[in-house]
């Protein structure tokens, strides 16, 4: 979908479900709830069933964390069963952990090793950077992991079909919504020099 269009259904979101929050009157509430079907309606052209969900209170970015699982010089990724494409561990960031504890916990779901975060590698916004445009308006957390164990068995074997180790330049096709080249070759400079700063935009 077109960016700019994306941009203005998010903004219109955005201003509904302030207005749903903080609105008292019932003829307010009534045109902040029909802005809202608006924004969605903006995008039912591309995706003809899209419903933006209701959300409560102020609308914040969502966090999407990754793990970066560095050894012997190769990086841990795992491959999604929804499309085939490889990505590093990590997902949503769940609410009541801390942004480590959920990428810890990421890793272990996902590729049944159990790691270590070492630093936090980056905080980017999504929008800033080569990745499809998608409904959500997203910040992406990487971190860095020192391998402790494990292996083998994971949770997640409904969601990821792989899982295995490459070279940085040997690899397989990323899934582009969710990693890219740029967040491994990050990956490498920190696992390589631990003292960089943490980069952000």
């Amino acid at each position: 979908m077109p960016k700019d269009l994306l941009a203005l259904s998010r903004e219109i979101k955005g201003m509904a479900e302030t207005g749903l929050r903080y609105s008292a009157g019932d003829f307010d509430r009534e045109r902040y709830k029909r802005l809202h079907e608006i924004a969605s309606e903006l995008l039912q052209a591309q995706v003809p069933d899209f419903v933006w969900p209701v959300e409560f209170g102020y609308p914040t970015p969502k966090v999407d964390s990754r793990a970066a699982v560095i050894s012997d010089g190769k990086i841990l990724l795992v491959r999604e069963r929804s499309n085939g494409l490889w990505t590093m561990p990590g997902g949503w960031m769940d609410a009541g952990h801390s942004p480590s504890e959920n990428a810890a916990r990421e890793v272990m779901e996902e590729s049944g090793y159990e790691v270590r975060i070492v630093k936090l590698v980056a905080v980017w916004d999504k929008a800033k950077h080569d990745h499809p445009p998608e409904p959500e308006y997203t910040y992406k957390f990487l971190f860095l992991c020192e391998l402790l164990g494990g292996g083998g068995a994971h949770a997640h074997q409904h969601e990821i079909s792989e899982v295995s180790w490459f070279s940085p330049d040997d690899l397989p096709e990323l899934c582009p919504h969710r990693a890219s080249p740029d967040y491994v070759a990050a990956a490498f400079r920190h696992h390589a020099d631990p003292s960089l700063a943490t980069e952000c935009d």
